[in-house]
């Protein structure tokens, strides 16, 4: 079997796995290894193929498999990191997740001398990276960094830029993807590793590590129904993640399934809804507060979640934003969740007034 065909197969493996055909992928996996027990290749896909079933101990195994014949292989640190953070094993998981960064960034940024907790007082940039419910989830771990003698600059979503500086006055703010003079640093961290630093803080994490600005916002538009006895209840239902989108969403109906209209008005945080889908909820009885742009004004959607009696959300940046400012929250995940909310769990180490669902 030439090189090509043997990657062909180890596609074909990934493919089924994906598909939820798990057999047909191990079998196709296991044929390989034993015709090219060489190839490294084989372990990465076999490794890939555990963790869709959740099987991380047994990833891990293969990962481990891959790196002692390609040592340089990133993909396989990267995801080994995935499935230790799955495990909670969170010293192994943030001892190869900083393999999340390309080649570019990581030379960009290594201008500046790395940040530890134990370095001199100084100048620090924290810069961004993944998306804003990540941004949200790691500043649960920010407030540890008060007790540090150092001057912290944050880059993040300029629409955090209020609500962080109103519960952090101590830290300063950087827009995201602005031009950043980095001579004006003594260092530097990207804002996941204060993972590896205060790992051990999560569980100390208060109910209420954000506290919303600009409620008056929204009074107006729940009072009423406040007054009228209604309990109000956010949705969130679509995930734009281009890779696990379609896996993470739901059909909005079914978040509002357990619901009676007699009783509950639905407060719509989805950014960027389909009009027709709010139809959807709107054609089952439901009173719909929808006049706010959920993408654009996180302040107002910050400030709705505070004046909801429940918010229910699949895996987005909604889940984060309810989850950091108090509310209760149950969050829908799918049967392969990703490893921030942890496996097999009820509840959330990030936040403690999360309950998970799966689906």
């Amino acid at each position: 079997m030439t090189n090509q065909e043997v990657m062909s197969q180890q596609q074909r493996a990934l493919g089924f796995a994906v598909e939820g055909r798990f057999n047909e992928a191990l079998s196709i996996i296991e044929q390989n290894i034993r015709q090219h027990p060489g190839n490294s290749g084989n372990y990465y896909i076999k490794g890939r193929i555990h963790d869709e079933l959740l099987q991380y101990e047994s990833s891990i195994t293969a990962y481990k498999k891959c790196l002692r014949k390609d040592k340089k292989n990133k993909k396989a640190k990267f995801n080994l990191s995935l499935a230790y953070l799955s495990l909670e094993n969170f010293k192994e998981g943030c001892s190869f997740y900083h393999f999340r960064h390309s080649d570019d960034v990581i030379s960009k940024f290594n201008k500046v001398q790395p940040w530890y907790p134990k370095c001199k007082p100084g100048k620090v940039l924290i810069w961004a990276e993944q998306g804003i419910g990540d941004e949200v989830m790691f500043a649960q771990l920010i407030g540890n960094l008060a007790a540090y003698p150092h001057q912290f600059s944050l880059e993040c979503d300029v629409r955090l830029h209020k609500i962080l500086s109103a519960n952090y006055a101590w830290l300063g703010l950087i827009a995201r993807n602005s031009v950043i003079d980095l001579e004006g640093f003594d260092y530097q961290f990207p804002v996941g590793d204060l993972l590896k630093f205060f790992s051990g803080k999560l569980g100390n994490i208060p109910i209420s590590a954000l506290k919303p600005v600009d409620i008056e916002s929204v009074n107006v538009s729940t009072k009423n129904l406040i007054d009228r006895g209604f309990s109000l209840v956010g949705i969130s239902w679509l995930s734009m993640n281009e890779e696990y989108g379609v896996r993470r969403s739901r059909p909005v109906e079914l978040l509002c399934d357990e619901l009676n209209p007699e009783d509950h008005a639905i407060i719509n945080l989805q950014y960027l809804s389909p009009q027709t889908e709010i139809e959807i909820i709107r054609s089952k009885g439901f009173i719909v507060i929808d006049c706010f742009d959920c993408f654009k004004d996180l302040n107002a959607v910050f400030a709705l979640i505070s004046k909801c009696d429940k918010v229910i959300s699949i895996d987005n940046s909604v889940a984060h934003f309810a989850g950091a400012i108090g509310a209760k929250t149950q969050v829908w995940l799918p049967s392969l969740p990703n490893w921030r909310w942890g496996i097999g769990r009820t509840s959330c180490y990030w936040y403690p007034n999360v309950t998970i669902k799966m689906f």
